[in-house]
Parts: C-alpha cells; sequence; structure tokens
C-alpha cells in the first residue's frame, strides 16, 4: 500500500478509509466523519438568514459507522444522530463515552430564521482507563467562513486548526483521522509534534491536505543576508531612542 504522501511523521493514503484502516495503526482517533445529514449551499456567501438555499448531500456523505473500531475515538457527531453512535460503540467495545465541546462565537446564520447553532459535541469513545490531558472540556474558535477566512480552502465541512490542535492536545501517541478532507487533523498533529495517518478518498482534498501541510508545518528559514546589507545593518544604531521611529 503506497502513502500519498509521507513525510516527518506524517503520512497521507488515498483511498476508502474502510479498505486502508485495517493496514494502518495509531493510538487514537480524531475524525470528522460524514453525518449523513446533508447541509445547506447558499449561491453566495453573505446571506445572512436569507431563506434561500438548497440541501446538498454529497455522495460519500453516508453516516455510515462501520469505521468505527475499538481504539479510543474523539469524534464530531451531530446530536440529533446521537444513539447510532453510541449503540456502534458499544458494540465495539468503546464502553465509556463522554463529550467536550467546540464553541463559536458568532455561529453561522441559518436559513429562513432557524436556530443559529453555536456547540458542536466532539464524542470521546473510549474503553475504560483512558484518560484526557489538559484543559477544560470547551474550547472557543469562530468556524471557517469561505471569502473571509484565509484559511478556507473551499471544502464544505473544514475544522479550524487550533479546533483540531486542542482536541489532539488532549491525547497521547499516534493520530489516526479516516476522514481526512482538507488535511486539518494532520496539519495539527505535525504542528504538535505527533506522528499522525489521514485518509482521504478525494484525490482533490488529497491534494489540498499536501499543498497546506508543506505551506504551514515547513519551518521558514530567511534567506541569508547579502554583504552591503550586513555591511549597512553593522552600522545602525542599537537603541529603538537612537534608531528612530517608523512602522513595520
Amino acid at each position: 500500500m503506497t502513502p500519498y504522501y509521507q513525510e516527518a511523521g506524517i503520512t497521507i493514503y488515498h483511498g476508502d478509509c474502510r479498505e486502508i484502516l485495517p493496514h494502518v495503526s495509531a493510538d487514537v482517533v480524531v475524525t470528522d466523519p460524514p453525518y449523513g445529514t446533508g447541509g445547506w449551499r447558499r449561491p453566495e456567501s453573505g446571506g445572512g438568514s436569507n431563506p434561500r438555499a438548497d440541501l446538498v448531500r454529497e455522495e460519500w456523505d453516508d453516516g455510515a459507522l462501520d469505521w468505527l473500531a475499538e481504539i479510543p475515538t474523539l469524534t464530531f457527531w451531530p446530536p440529533a444522530r446521537t444513539l447510532q453512535l453510541l449503540a456502534r460503540a458499544e458494540s465495539v467495545g468503546l464502553t465509556k463515552h463522554r463529550a467536550i465541546y467546540w464553541h463559536k462565537p458568532d455561529p453561522k446564520p441559518q436559513v429562513g430564521g432557524r436556530v443559529a447553532w453555536s456547540v458542536e459535541p466532539i464524542w470521546v469513545l473510549s474503553p475504560e482507563g483512558f484518560l484526557l490531558r489538559g484543559g477544560t472540556d470547551w474550547f472557543d474558535k469562530s468556524s471557517i467562513r469561505f471569502h473571509r477566512d484565509f484559511e478556507a480552502v473551499g471544502h464544505p465541512y473544514q475544522k479550524p486548526e487550533p479546533v483540531m490542535r486542542w482536541i489532539i492536545a488532549k491525547t497521547e501517541g499516534a493520530i489516526l483521522d479516516p476522514f481526512l478532507g482538507s488535511g486539518s487533523t494532520l496539519i495539527a498533529a505535525a504542528i504538535l509534534g505527533r506522528r499522525a495517518i489521514g485518509v482521504e478518498i478525494e484525490e482533490r482534498y488529497c491534494e489540498i491536505a499536501v499543498k497546506r501541510l508543506r505551506q504551514e508545518v515547513l519551518p521558514f528559514e530567511p534567506p541569508a543576508p547579502k554583504a552591503e546589507q550586513m555591511e549597512l545593518e553593522s552600522t545602525t544604531p542599537e537603541t529603538p531612542a537612537e534608531a528612530g521611529g517608523g512602522t513595520t
């Protein structure tokens, strides 16, 4: 099985996770799987509570839970389908159920004046004895909006990297994301220095994830100064008072 990308402890596989998962291993699953509920799409951003929108469900959005196995799992999942998730967790030996919460200070307006949901649960499904580390069960961060946030790359359900980093930091060991999407989980893992594996069924999102990893994780090394720059710097005053004011 050949990785789509592999560098510095981060690996991406392109394919169906149900075919790939039997061949990889990790200590913890951190993921945002398809819910099977679809999502509302507007023809353009900035529509607020305008009722004009279409309910879209991608082909891969089947809401299946057959990927869930006996490994500690932290997963986003909608409250309306909690019973299905917990029943599957019990059946594979994940008998301890808890949740931590992502709070959005400025939730997206919903079509037709519906409630703007500002809290998403992240279910913690594990065998007995699994512990979360550090902080609290609550994290504040705005959701990503296309045409507003530089982090937005076009995936309809992209999660902010700081949210994924907060989740991963509560765990130990190697990370597995069976539904990689645009790669936020792997970027967060790389920033934290953790080994991680991601699986994504759509190649265009594999490409996006690789580009994001190369742009956001690799350390920036400024070019060496030229000789004339070094000479100029050697004559520059060292104190702010001597150097004068200005903006950067």
